[in-house]
Protein backbone atom coordinates (compact mmCIF):
# COMPACT_ATOMS: atom_id res chain seq x y z
CA UNK A 1 0.00 0.00 0.00
CA UNK A 2 1.40 3.37 -1.00
CA UNK A 3 1.35 6.23 1.43
CA UNK A 4 0.32 9.68 0.27
CA UNK A 5 3.15 12.13 0.21
CA UNK A 6 2.88 14.89 2.82
CA UNK A 7 2.28 18.44 1.64
CA UNK A 8 5.59 20.33 1.17
CA UNK A 9 4.59 22.93 3.76
CA UNK A 10 4.31 20.23 6.44
CA UNK A 11 8.09 19.90 6.35
CA UNK A 12 8.43 23.50 7.49
CA UNK A 13 8.59 24.28 11.18
CA UNK A 14 5.17 25.27 12.48
CA UNK A 15 6.44 28.78 13.29
CA UNK A 16 7.09 29.37 9.58
CA UNK A 17 3.60 28.17 8.59
CA UNK A 18 1.78 30.40 11.08
CA UNK A 19 2.35 33.78 9.31
CA UNK A 20 0.67 32.39 6.20
CA UNK A 21 -2.25 31.17 8.31
CA UNK A 22 -2.46 34.52 10.08
CA UNK A 23 -2.35 36.28 6.72
CA UNK A 24 -5.12 34.04 5.41
CA UNK A 25 -7.16 34.61 8.57
CA UNK A 26 -6.62 38.38 8.25
CA UNK A 27 -7.75 38.32 4.63
CA UNK A 28 -10.84 36.30 5.58
CA UNK A 29 -11.66 38.75 8.36
CA UNK A 30 -11.28 41.72 6.02
CA UNK A 31 -13.42 40.02 3.36
CA UNK A 32 -16.13 39.28 5.95
CA UNK A 33 -16.02 42.89 7.11
CA UNK A 34 -16.41 44.13 3.54
CA UNK A 35 -19.26 41.70 2.79
CA UNK A 36 -21.03 42.72 6.01
CA UNK A 37 -20.78 46.31 4.82
CA UNK A 38 -18.47 49.04 5.93
CA UNK A 39 -20.13 51.56 8.27
CA UNK A 40 -21.70 54.29 6.19
CA UNK A 41 -20.68 52.62 2.94
CA UNK A 42 -23.72 50.49 2.26
CA UNK A 43 -25.48 53.14 0.21
CA UNK A 44 -26.10 53.04 -3.48
CA UNK A 45 -24.21 55.10 -6.01
CA UNK A 46 -25.28 58.73 -5.69
CA UNK A 47 -27.21 60.12 -8.63
CA UNK A 48 -25.19 62.12 -11.12
CA UNK A 49 -25.09 65.82 -10.29
CA UNK A 50 -27.17 68.16 -12.41
CA UNK A 51 -25.15 69.70 -15.18
CA UNK A 52 -24.95 70.34 -18.86
CA UNK A 53 -26.73 67.75 -20.99
CA UNK A 54 -23.50 67.25 -22.95
CA UNK A 55 -21.74 65.79 -19.89
CA UNK A 56 -22.90 62.18 -19.39
CA UNK A 57 -22.72 60.73 -15.88
CA UNK A 58 -19.35 59.24 -15.00
CA UNK A 59 -19.28 55.45 -14.85
CA UNK A 60 -15.78 55.07 -13.39
CA UNK A 61 -13.59 57.10 -11.05
CA UNK A 62 -11.37 58.33 -13.90
CA UNK A 63 -14.32 59.90 -15.69
CA UNK A 64 -15.62 61.33 -12.41
CA UNK A 65 -12.16 62.79 -11.72
CA UNK A 66 -12.07 64.46 -15.13
CA UNK A 67 -15.55 65.94 -14.62
CA UNK A 68 -14.61 67.20 -11.16
CA UNK A 69 -11.35 68.77 -12.40
CA UNK A 70 -13.23 70.41 -15.29
CA UNK A 71 -15.83 71.82 -12.89
CA UNK A 72 -13.16 73.25 -10.57
CA UNK A 73 -11.23 74.70 -13.49
CA UNK A 74 -8.35 76.99 -12.57
CA UNK A 75 -9.84 77.79 -9.14
CA UNK A 76 -9.21 81.52 -9.55
CA UNK A 77 -9.41 83.66 -6.42
CA UNK A 78 -8.84 87.23 -5.29
CA UNK A 79 -8.93 86.57 -1.54
CA UNK A 80 -8.29 83.62 0.81
CA UNK A 81 -11.94 83.36 1.91
CA UNK A 82 -12.86 82.17 -1.60
CA UNK A 83 -10.74 79.03 -1.30
CA UNK A 84 -12.21 75.73 -0.11
CA UNK A 85 -11.29 72.04 -0.17
CA UNK A 86 -13.19 68.92 -1.11
CA UNK A 87 -12.36 65.30 -0.23
CA UNK A 88 -11.69 62.99 -3.19
CA UNK A 89 -11.06 59.29 -3.75
CA UNK A 90 -11.35 56.45 -1.28
CA UNK A 91 -8.73 54.54 0.69
CA UNK A 92 -9.25 50.82 1.25
CA UNK A 93 -9.47 51.34 5.03
CA UNK A 94 -11.98 54.16 4.57
CA UNK A 95 -11.79 57.89 4.23
CA UNK A 96 -10.66 60.07 1.35
CA UNK A 97 -7.40 59.50 -0.51
CA UNK A 98 -6.81 63.23 -0.89
CA UNK A 99 -8.23 66.71 -1.31
CA UNK A 100 -8.63 69.28 -4.07
CA UNK A 101 -8.76 73.04 -3.73
CA UNK A 102 -11.64 74.90 -5.39
CA UNK A 103 -12.86 78.49 -5.53
CA UNK A 104 -16.22 79.87 -4.45
CA UNK A 105 -15.57 82.77 -6.85
CA UNK A 106 -15.90 80.32 -9.75
CA UNK A 107 -18.04 77.55 -8.22
CA UNK A 108 -20.45 79.52 -6.03
CA UNK A 109 -21.69 77.51 -3.04
CA UNK A 110 -19.91 74.42 -4.38
CA UNK A 111 -23.00 72.21 -4.62
CA UNK A 112 -21.93 70.80 -7.99
CA UNK A 113 -18.30 70.39 -6.83
CA UNK A 114 -19.52 68.51 -3.75
CA UNK A 115 -21.85 66.29 -5.81
CA UNK A 116 -19.12 65.43 -8.33
CA UNK A 117 -16.64 64.73 -5.50
CA UNK A 118 -19.19 62.46 -3.78
CA UNK A 119 -19.69 60.55 -7.03
CA UNK A 120 -15.91 60.23 -7.45
CA UNK A 121 -15.54 58.96 -3.85
CA UNK A 122 -18.31 56.37 -4.32
CA UNK A 123 -16.98 55.13 -7.67
CA UNK A 124 -13.49 54.93 -6.14
CA UNK A 125 -14.87 52.98 -3.16
CA UNK A 126 -16.56 50.49 -5.49
CA UNK A 127 -13.35 50.06 -7.52
CA UNK A 128 -11.32 49.47 -4.33
CA UNK A 129 -13.81 46.82 -3.16
CA UNK A 130 -13.85 45.08 -6.56
CA UNK A 131 -10.07 45.03 -6.90
CA UNK A 132 -9.24 44.08 -3.33
CA UNK A 133 -6.80 46.99 -3.23
CA UNK A 134 -4.99 47.50 0.06
CA UNK A 135 -4.03 50.75 1.75
CA UNK A 136 -1.58 52.01 4.34
CA UNK A 137 -4.66 53.04 6.37
CA UNK A 138 -3.07 56.38 7.23
CA UNK A 139 -5.68 59.07 7.78
CA UNK A 140 -5.47 61.84 5.19
CA UNK A 141 -6.34 65.14 6.85
CA UNK A 142 -7.77 68.17 5.12
CA UNK A 143 -4.83 70.52 4.52
CA UNK A 144 -7.04 73.55 3.89
CA UNK A 145 -6.69 75.87 0.92
CA UNK A 146 -5.21 79.29 0.36
CA UNK A 147 -5.22 81.90 -2.38
CA UNK A 148 -1.76 82.00 -3.91
CA UNK A 149 -0.93 83.99 -7.05
CA UNK A 150 -4.64 84.27 -7.86
CA UNK A 151 -5.38 80.53 -7.62
CA UNK A 152 -6.71 78.37 -4.80
CA UNK A 153 -4.10 75.78 -3.83
CA UNK A 154 -3.82 73.25 -1.04
CA UNK A 155 -1.81 74.45 1.93
CA UNK A 156 1.43 72.64 2.58
CA UNK A 157 1.13 70.03 5.31
CA UNK A 158 3.06 71.01 8.43
CA UNK A 159 6.19 68.94 8.96
CA UNK A 160 6.12 67.18 12.30
CA UNK A 161 7.92 64.26 13.83
CA UNK A 162 10.84 62.41 12.33
CA UNK A 163 11.68 62.97 8.65
CA UNK A 164 10.88 59.35 7.74
CA UNK A 165 7.46 59.33 9.39
CA UNK A 166 5.55 61.72 7.12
Amino acid sequence: MKHARPHPSSALPSARRRPALRSLASQALIAAWIVAGLPGCGHALPPPPPGPASAPAATDSRQAWEQLRAEIGEARCSEPAQCRTVAVGHKACGGPSGYLAWSSAHNGDGARVQALAERHRELSRQEVLRSGQLSNCAMVTDPGAQCQAGRCVLQAAPRTGSPGLQ
